[in-house]
């Protein structure tokens, strides 16, 4: 039974990284309606902040490909197989997409 062993709650992460990349879209454009709380951080920290979005998307997509196997719908040898397929669909941190995630932050107030 897929979500059997973890019982989804490896989708929880994206509760963690939303947020996180809306701060992360502030911080980078910082728009005139965004509070000065929400854009003083320093280049390199935003860069921290980035490497952390991009590990917990990876993450994710991990531990949702393992409970499929803990759940016994995959083996271990479709793991690494369907796993690289999985990542290969995973969206890292673009600053391309900035603009989308302000309209997010706008509507979250991350």
């Amino acid at each position: 039974m897929s979500g059997g062993f973890f019982e989804y709650q490896e989708m929880r992460l994206v509760d963690l990284a939303e947020p996180l990349r809306c701060k992360i879209a502030l911080n980078r454009q910082k728009p005139a309606w965004a509070s000065d709380y929400d854009i003083n951080y320093s280049e390199s920290f935003i860069n921290e902040m980035s490497d952390i979005y991009n590990q917990i998307i990876i993450l994710m997509a991990k531990l949702h490909r393992m409970d499929w196997v803990l759940s016994g719908d995959d083996g271990e040898s479709d793991y690494e197989r369907r796993l690289a397929i999985d990542l290969s669909k995973v969206e890292l941190d673009d600053p391309c997409k900035d603009d989308e995630w302000l309209e997010l932050a706008r509507d979250l107030m991350c």
